[in-house]
């Protein structure tokens, strides 16, 4: 816990160092507040005695006096200062410290998103992380600072005994060490629940969902849910009381012994300001014992909860550091030289590449011109499985062919499309493009080979240029070209609607959109790209049969000059392709056209066969 609580003072100096020293200095001058008003009271009282008994000087009262009323106005202007240079700490980690995680959310490979040991701690950091790690700061501070405070309140104790502040230190241990318990408790129940909560928010989210309650009211299903959601909600409520009934003793331990050593203290500072032979205890330092005890009572409280609150945040900054230590994907310059296709041997073990195409570290990077892909004898596994994928795949795609993925669930089409798209890396073969190991090409140059439409696409809740353009986001002020891959996309839907006008329920005058509507704006998205190839995973999912036809014969018009890879259930589709790749359990069993393969006979002719019979009969 310790180790956390200082490496966040650390970061948050890293980011915010200006205005972080001046909230350290200021807080650390704060933390003297209270001993020295103290102590300046205990002295102002007794020269006040002294004065009015004729023993003392009235230099010495107004000396006294100075110096509590300078630390009064301090402390009445402290807080303004350390609010303002807080405001700016905010600021400034706002800029710069969320500048630093939103890179690295850039960076991160694409495996980290589909891992779920690290969903919970992406999900952290991707909600507003630099307050998390400034509460966990700002709460470390305030321990010590606190402590600061007390170990000064505890020094008055010395005039009458050493053993005061001694014995309450020794008791201050195991109050501290109990509260960390307590919180213990609390974050196990946390950590245990948290899939609970993610369920909670899943079934909360459905009964938001628009296109969630149009079903479940269909199926009358929305009592089911409301009734999964108390269950859990129940269950959660039942852990969390149990854990603060245990916990309470922890707490009932705190209020026990400080008011036992304070009920000791008041009692014998009351004995010894009435015994008259103690010299010790006079009206100054009785005064000022006194108050410490409400101080110290007061500032221990304080220091508990810091104390405790720095124990729960503690989990923040592990997962601060787990993600600073999560994978990248490595990220080179750009540059421009062009690579020749090769001839490959695509059933063949090893691939013949020239050692003089491969781009070693520093070396200008490229641009590709009418690429040339070949998969060569690749395997893969997604990490953290054990189920192998692919099987040794082999097959190429040659400049500017369509070609069609086709096989059943499960049999690595979009694995395949995952691979191309540089999301993952084979675990052993490898895929090249015009010879050179995609593993090499940089994601900037990638990007210019393949644009992609998913059948997960997302809709940006952003204008409609905005969600066309980031296809080709240095076009995002061309109208004619974003109008162009509108129309290409079979984009017909007006319904007044500007380029300019907002999507989704975001903004007040956004517009929904339905599933197939967001389709047709992924497809223009992707058209825009000037990539030399279009993946095309499930294009049509969600189109009516007539709009998909529509969308082949557009596909057939705008691919005239470029490559397309497609994934398709719908085999119809894969007639277009000038090849067709057949896959089962991730090993290419057969490649030709569809008059070919139909010839041939097995996997790909069974399931047109199959598929077909059902618009024959």
């Amino acid at each position: 816990m310790l180790k956390q609580a200082v490496r966040s003072v650390f970061v948050i100096l890293k980011y915010a160092r200006v205005p972080t020293i001046f909230t350290l200095i200021l807080r650390f001058i704060q933390a003297f507040e209270t001993p020295l008003s103290i102590f300046f009271t205990g002295k102002l009282v007794n020269n006040i005695g002294f004065y009015i008994n004729g023993t003392g000087s009235l230099p010495e009262v107004i000396k006294w006096a100075a110096l509590l009323v300078s630390v009064m106005l301090f402390s009445a202007n402290s807080g303004l200062f350390l609010g303002l240079a807080e405001i700016y700490t905010h600021k400034t980690l706002n800029k710069n410290f969320t500048g630093v995680v939103l890179e690295k959310f850039r960076k991160l490979e694409y495996s980290c998103f589909e891992d779920p040991d690290v969903l919970n701690t992406l999900e952290r950091m991707g909600s507003e992380p630099h307050l998390r790690i400034y509460y966990l700061y700002n709460n470390t501070i305030s321990a010590v600072s606190t402590f600061i405070s007390l170990a000064g309140t505890a020094v008055v104790f010395t005039q009458v005994s050493i053993w005061f502040a001694v014995v309450y230190f020794i008791l201050l241990a195991p109050i501290l060490w109990f509260n960390y318990k307590a919180i213990e408790a609390r974050q196990r129940l946390w950590n245990t629940e948290m899939p609970n909560w993610r369920r909670r928010t899943y079934l909360s989210a459905l009964l938001a969902d628009k296109h969630a309650e149009f079903e479940l009211k269909t199926f009358g299903a929305i009592g089911f849910i409301l009734s999964k959601w108390k269950k859990i909600a129940d269950d959660f409520r039942r852990e969390y009381v149990s854990m603060r009934i245990k916990s309470s003793k922890y707490g009932v331990f705190h209020v026990i012994t400080l008011a036992v050593w304070a009920v000791f203290v008041i009692l014998f500072m009351i004995f010894g300001f009435l015994d008259e032979t103690n010299q010790t205890v006079n009206i100054g330092v009785f005064v000022a014992c006194i108050t410490s005890i409400g101080a110290i009572l007061n500032s221990s409280s304080v220091m508990s909860g810091a104390f405790s609150q720095v124990s729960q945040d503690c989990l923040e900054m592990k997962h601060y550091d787990i993600f600073m230590g999560l994978p990248e994907v490595a990220f080179v310059g750009d540059g421009v030289f062009d690579v020749p296709p090769i001839k490959t041997n695509v059933n063949s073990n090893k691939t013949n590449i020239n050692s003089n195409l491969r781009r070693a570290e520093g070396v200008a990077p490229y641009t590709i011109n009418a690429p040339h892909i070949v998969f060569d004898n690749v395997y893969f596994s997604y990490p953290k499985t054990d189920k192998t994928v692919l099987n040794g795949a082999n097959f190429e795609i040659l400049p500017g062919e369509r070609v069609a993925l086709v096989g059943e669930n499960g049999a690595g089409k979009s694995t395949i499309v995952k691979l191309l798209c540089g999301l993952y890396s084979p675990n052993s073969g490898d895929i090249y493009i015009n010879g050179v190991s995609i593993k090499e090409i940089p994601s900037a140059q990638l990007r210019k080979v393949f644009s992609v439409v998913f059948q997960d696409f997302c809709g940006y809740e952003l204008t409609l240029r905005e969600n066309v353009a980031f296809g080709s986001i240095d076009k995002l002020n061309d109208d004619d070209a974003i109008n162009k891959a509108l129309t290409d996309g079979l984009w017909t839907e007006t319904q007044n609607l500007t380029l300019d006008s907002n999507l989704g329920k975001l903004e007040d005058d956004g517009t929904d959109l339905s599933g197939g509507q967001w389709q047709k704006v992924a497809v223009s998205r992707s058209i825009l790209s000037d990539s030399a190839f279009i993946i095309l995973d499930e294009p049509t999912a969600s189109l009516d049969p007539v709009a998909e036809s529509k969308m082949y014969e557009t596909f057939q018009s705008v691919l005239q000059k470029r490559g397309c890879v497609m994934i398709s259930h719908r085999l119809a589709s894969a007639k277009l392709a000038d090849k067709i790749v057949v896959l089962d359990n991730g090993i290419v069993t057969q490649t030709g056209t569809h008059a070919k393969l139909m010839s041939q006979g097995g996997l790909y002719c069974d399931m047109f066969t199959a598929q077909s019979a059902w618009y024959v009969n």
